[in-house]
């Protein structure tokens, strides 16, 4: 963290590496093709992660890296619009916030908390996201994560109108983050991510319209069909 945690002012936590020795391994990798990733929590690892990208591209120069901050869960309001500047992207996991809500704030105050979990900022600042769910430190369904995205609250309900309410985003935002965002992460956007002629055939067949039902019915629902690359692999019984 850039500051003390609140509940512990005798540290910032734990920087697992250099940032020096950091930009030099990543700007090697990076001349040699490497896609990068970092895992970065805290606003000052991610900080310290942006730092990294950046001195990379100046080193290197410019080109569609694509390169990614792992959960980006923490981050100083005026870091945001950084992502979209070194085209970072934010890969996150909606249900982390879900799980964290019981005590984050009580770790890190209520100014950090601010810039936690803020995909709606994200948005906002045009950085892209990329949605997944890492299990299994959090459940493997999606349908938590896409709760998550539109409550901002507990899978057993509240708080009322969610914690930082002012992060909800849509349903179709946090889709496309799960989909079409992540494949962009792997360089294979127009291959899968998206129903579209020419793609990959990767879908499935829900019990319920998310789009038709409320919220507190998305993590009820079954998936009935799963098809990949246009053969079902999985159907309900």
């Amino acid at each position: 963290m850039l500051e003390p945690y609140s509940d512990d002012p005798s540290t910032n936590g734990i920087l697992t590496n250099d940032p020096e020795k950091l930009k030099a391994m990543a700007i090697q990798r990076d001349k040699s093709g490497f896609q990068l990733a970092f895992h970065a929590i805290g606003d000052r690892a991610n900080r310290i992660a942006l730092d990294v990208f950046e001195a990379v591209a100046k080193t290197n120069g410019r080109r569609d890296r694509r390169d990614r901050i792992e959960h980006a869960q923490v981050v100083a309001p005026m870091d945001f619009a950084r992502f979209a500047e070194l085209q970072v992207i934010a890969s996150m996991q909606p249900s982390h916030q879900t799980t964290d809500m019981r005590w984050a704030e009580d770790r890190i105050g209520r100014e950090r908390i601010i810039g936690a979990y803020a995909w709606a900022s994200m948005l906002k600042n045009s950085v892209r996201l990329a949605f997944g769910t890492d299990y299994n430190v959090e459940p493997i369904s999606p349908f938590r994560g896409l709760y998550a995205c539109v409550t901002r609250e507990r899978p057993d309900g509240g708080p009322k109108n969610g914690w930082e309410p002012q992060e909800k985003i849509s349903l179709a935002d946090c889709i496309r983050a799960y989909t079409s965002g992540s494949a962009y992460a792997q360089f294979e956007e127009g291959k899968k991510g998206e129903l579209k002629e020419g793609e990959y055939a990767d879908f499935i067949v829900l019990s319920n319209d998310l789009t038709k039902v409320p919220p507190a019915q998305f993590t009820k629902t079954r998936v009935l069909r799963t098809v990949v690359g246009g053969r079902t692999v999985y159907q309900a019984n």
